[in-house]
């Protein structure tokens, strides 16, 4: 049984996470003072961590800090409960080692519950051996938003994916003149040229037309599903919708199909 230890200030909140995470099965540990939180987390040996960023008895971001840099507990996973999701907030806990995130003001407790098995299973499958199917492959994303850019390169990063980023059409068209990636993800609204235009130049170029590409899109109308599918896109993705870990398993199903 997976044991997860819960740094939550506010008891009522733990609890209810506390309550959920037991009914699906797993062990659970709250500590309501983020004073003795890297203590709890020695004396534990968690198999995951959930820390509120609203405890005020201590810097969150100071624990993550001291966790990241303490080399018998930096690999134990740890997901973030953000206020509000404010952007630079996560951004900068990303980079301290926080593998995924949930907003407060907008938590699903189901959805929760998925994410802390998805960054289980990423442990048993590290632990086990298996193979990722992302390693050394080149992932090519062209999209103009930089913080979900940022959070893109990151999370390929950490599956050792060789990585290739365009902001405009333009430039995927340029890297793409030198470059033959293993995937694409591409944006439908771009500056200049549309991801539609791209796709249609990468199917009509015999040494790129193999090439699978996932479109990540706010678009979610039918005609514009149906239009990327005519077009030969292998998944048509909702930004709103997806989450990280999410695109990862869609990248993989990808890559083992097109082998």
């Amino acid at each position: 049984m997976a044991k997860i230890l819960i740094i939550e200030q506010d008891v009522f909140f733990g609890n209810v996470i506390q309550q959920k995470l037991n009914e699906s099965g797993f062990e659970t540990i709250v500590v309501n003072s983020g004073a003795v939180a890297l203590e709890q987390v020695h004396l534990a040996s968690p198999d995951l961590i959930v820390i509120d960023m609203e405890i005020s008895t201590a810097d969150p971001l100071t624990i993550l800090r001291e966790k990241q840099n303490d080399k018998n507990i930096k690999s134990i996973p740890v997901i973030m409960i953000s206020r509000s999701g404010d952007l630079s907030e996560i951004k900068t806990a990303l980079n301290l080692g926080v593998s995924d995130y949930i907003v407060k003001a907008q938590l699903n407790l189901d959805e929760f519950v998925l994410k802390v098995k998805s960054q289980l299973s990423k442990v048993k499958a590290s632990a086990s051996g298996a193979v990722n199917i992302l390693l050394g492959k080149k992932v090519m994303w062209v999209e103009d938003d930089q913080f979900l850019s940022d959070l893109i390169s990151r999370k390929l990063g950490n599956q050792g994916s060789r990585l290739m980023y365009a902001r405009t059409g333009e430039e995927a068209l340029k890297i793409l003149e030198t470059e033959i990636p293993d995937i694409i993800i591409l944006d439908i609204l771009l500056p200049g040229i549309s991801g539609f235009d791209i796709l249609e130049k990468l199917k009509s170029e015999d040494r790129l037309k193999s090439v699978p590409v996932i479109i990540l899109s706010n678009f979610s109308q039918n005609n514009e599903i149906e239009r990327a599918n005519k077009l030969g896109a292998k998944k048509f993705l909702i930004k709103a919708s997806i989450v990280l870990d999410d695109l990862v398993r869609e990248l993989q199903a990808v890559l083992a199909e097109n082998k």
